[in-house]
């Protein structure tokens, strides 16, 4: 039996475009090292859209995938000394590498998200450690694949 992937230690390595997307903005570069964090939380949300390709009287339906589109909706500590990482890159083209379970070797465990950054909220708790919530746009002009 297979062992489950449990993402609580997901860590992310992440690059951005050089400036906000105005329609022809340079693709980020594979993810580097300089923007690390880790996440509390992680949803992925991957969909293909499709056409009906069925013939008149056909007893199937045929369909054809014609683009993926979706989100990535993210939940990380902010780095004290650094601060919040996307807060100031809304509208960015981003590339992430996200680390299912921290370990950092295990190639299957390893997905690159390519999207961009639409939404981002910055969570302050009393006692507690502050997070950005984001959400990312999968896709975006540039990219030829959402991951």
């Amino acid at each position: 039996m297979p062992t489950p992937l449990l993402a609580s230690d997901a860590t992310l390595k992440v690059s951005f475009g050089t400036d906000a997307q105005t329609g022809a903005s340079p693709v980020p570069a594979s993810p580097s090292t300089s923007y690390q964090c880790q996440a509390k939380s992680l949803r992925a949300s991957v969909q293909a859209s499709t056409i009906d390709l069925s013939v008149l009287c056909s007893t199937i339906v045929e369909t054809l995938a014609t683009r993926k589109t979706g989100s990535l909706e993210l939940e990380v500590y902010i780095d004290k000394t650094n601060g919040p990482l996307f807060q100031p890159k809304v509208g960015y083209l981003t590339k992430i590498e996200v680390d299912l379970d921290g370990a950092g070797s295990v190639g299957a465990n390893k997905i690159t998200y390519n999207g961009l950054v639409t939404d981002v909220a910055i969570n302050e708790t009393p006692g507690e450690v502050a997070t950005e919530n984001v959400t990312i746009s999968l896709g975006g002009f540039g990219f030829s694949t959402v991951y």
